[in-house]
């Protein structure tokens, strides 16, 4: 996904540009910065690069999401797959996800147990 795909995804209209600046990055821009090489980081180890397959989006929630438990992430991506037609995660889907799971880490039907988010 490109980031004019994106842009376009959100309905951003095409006169939208991004500046190129000499100033150090700002919190945010760190943020999806890091947000994008994440998703890179595990999609690569796959046949596609830009898309999480099963075992590649487990792995990045175990590894990189530590305040969930393990039991949730597996059930979460099972369910994620089983109801995604192409039976692959794209960047946008990946973006949808995390932002569920920051509302639901945040939701009052988020039971913690042993440290760790398990949500319902």
């Amino acid at each position: 996904v490109t980031c004019m795909d994106f842009l376009r995804d959100l309905r951003i209209p095409p006169t939208f540009r991004m500046t190129s600046r000499t100033v150090m990055a700002s919190k945010l821009e760190i943020a999806v910065k890091e947000v994008k090489d994440t998703f890179n980081k595990y999609a690569e180890k796959g046949g596609q690069p830009d898309v999480l397959e099963l075992n590649e989006l487990k792995e990045l929630f175990r590894k990189e999401l530590t305040m969930f438990s393990p039991a949730s992430f597996d059930s979460l991506a099972e369910t994620i797959i089983q109801n995604d037609t192409s039976r692959n995660i794209d960047f946008s889907e990946y973006l949808k996800m995390l932002l569920a799971l920051v509302a639901c880490k945040e939701s009052p039907g988020c039971q913690s147990s042993k440290g760790k988010k398990q949500c319902h």
